[in-house]
């Protein structure tokens, strides 16, 4: 779904001309492809983040006490701010990465065939071009999806034990999380877990977009 959003709308919006990749197509496959990807993932998200704080035995678990104790809308109570982050983070990642590859194939004026090496450098500084710049927006999507849980309960506590907070959200909305981060933390806690993130985005994308390519390379000599 991701890549068939995005490379629809990247056909869609091609330079007549020249039939290369646009600045603003390459955004927009970007936004496009993201707001597939969200719709499926986003509460398979807010889930994941639950069960890396150890407070469930595993993934029906945390879905059957999520919404028994705060409904089916506590699956979905980060989207907003999820689709608000992951939107720059495709249009940055897509627009940086078809930058780069016009560029590296196309310097002398001369379009050269896309390599391994051209693939994999120009989609591993997209991801970390993306990631480090939309940590804030991440930082606030985690603190939404996480805020009722008490930190990670000590090792050989069982996951029931765990203690939890009020069922009531204490912030309902992106504004709200993004005032108590600041006055908690500072500007500086909006970047906390930059490093991460772009550790392991970085190498994520690299390794998806350079298999994806391979893959759209190889299916074309069966034609």
């Amino acid at each position: 779904l991701y890549f068939s959003a995005y490379e629809v709308v990247k056909a869609a919006t091609l330079d007549p001309k020249t039939h290369e990749a646009t600045a603003y197509g390459s955004a927009l496959a970007g936004a496009a492809a993201t707001l597939g990807h969200d719709v499926i993932l986003a509460p398979l998200d807010t889930v994941k983040q639950r069960l890396q704080l150890g407070h469930y035995r595993g993934l029906s678990h945390a879905l059957q006490t999520m919404v028994q104790n705060e409904g089916w809308s506590s699956l979905f109570r980060s989207f907003p701010v999820t689709f608000a982050t992951n939107v720059p983070y495709g249009m940055v990642m897509v627009g940086t990465n078809e930058f780069l590859k016009q560029q590296w194939t196309n310097s002398d004026g001369h379009p050269k065939p896309l390599t391994l090496p051209v693939t994999m450098g120009a989609s591993a500084v997209a991801g970390f071009t993306a990631a480090a710049t939309t940590t804030p927006l991440d930082r606030i999507k985690t603190f939404l999806q996480t805020q009722q849980l008490s930190p990670v309960c000590s090792i050989g506590v069982p996951p029931e034990a765990c203690p939890m907070k009020s069922s009531t959200p204490l912030v309902t909305g992106w504004q709200q999380a993004a005032r108590r981060i600041y006055l908690n933390e500072g500007l500086a806690g909006f970047f906390r877990g930059m490093t991460p993130r772009v550790l392991s985005h970085t190498p994520a994308v690299a390794i998806s977009w350079t298999t994806y390519e391979t893959a759209k390379q190889y299916l074309r000599t069966l034609e």
